[in-house]
């Protein structure tokens, strides 16, 4: 009876042996705290085989006893689950997954930088210094010739006292010619403007292309020195008395007012 006790025994427990060793399916649920987990990928690290589980956050895999299951999920820290004679037993399993947390790196925001903006090391450059001299150019210490403009002339030319020097005799004289043309030249401009050129066309009878002309005609009756003086109406007398005998007058009033 005892022999007989022995042998049952020993068939239950290679029964049971062999029960575990043998492929299970299990039936799990992950969740986070009471919330089911959709899309947890779950594998069996032993066997390689793997699923996801589904809306109700289920799955359903083959293991054995000592199989590793691994649960991830991009939002959820990754979980081992050895699996124990006691989980094969149950038949069931229910995984609670933790939330991943993530840490961000230190920002600093800083002030938009301007297109004018100078980085600081270039500006405090020490480095060498790059000219004609440390270069050894010809010419690197000659000082370029100093050009003394004396008197701009209204067309934009400009006389150099150099080449006055170099090419006309009695420079000094010239000198003062020029300064006094270019002043009677300023003057008889100031006086146009003065009176305008309707008194010149209509009340003294000159055309227009000639009123220049007619003003430096009249600088030998001294217009310049009555204008700086101020004396309008002996200005205007002289200038009407100097038409009279102006050539280029507009003969034909009546033809000029037709033109216009």
């Amino acid at each position: 009876m005892k022999k007989i006790l022995v042998l049952y025994t020993l068939l239950f427990c290679l029964f049971t042996t062999n029960a575990q060793k043998r492929d299970t399916y299990l039936i799990g649920k992950t969740v986070v705290g009471k919330t089911t987990i959709v899309d947890v990928h779950v594998i069996n690290k032993n066997t390689k085989i793997g699923t996801i589980t589904n809306d109700d956050g289920e799955f359903e895999i083959p293991v054995k006893l000592g199989d590793s299951l691994l649960f991830s999920h991009l939002n959820l820290k990754n979980k081992l689950v050895i699996i124990t004679s006691k989980i094969i037993n149950n038949k069931a399993l229910k995984v609670n997954l933790e939330e991943k947390t993530i840490v961000l790196k230190e920002m600093v925001l800083e002030k938009q930088r301007s297109i004018f903006y100078q980085d600081p090391e270039i500006i405090t450059y020490q480095g060498p210094v790059v000219s004609a001299k440390t270069l050894n150019l010809p010419y690197a210490n000659t000082k370029p010739k100093e050009d003394k403009a004396i008197i701009k002339i209204r067309s934009g030319g400009v006389v150099s006292l150099d080449n006055l020097i170099n090419s006309i005799n009695g420079n000094n004289r010239r000198l003062k010619q020029l300064k006094k043309m270019s002043e009677e030249d300023r003057q008889l401009e100031k006086i146009r403007k003065h009176f305008t050129d309707d008194f010149f066309i209509t009340d003294l009878k000159i055309k227009r292309e000639y009123i220049n002309e007619f003003l430096n005609d009249c600088i030998d009756k001294n217009i310049i020195n009555i204008f700086k003086n101020e004396d309008k109406i002996k200005l205007t007398k002289l200038l009407m008395e100097e038409s009279k005998l102006y050539p280029k007058k507009i003969i034909n009033e009546g033809l000029y007012l037709s033109k216009q």
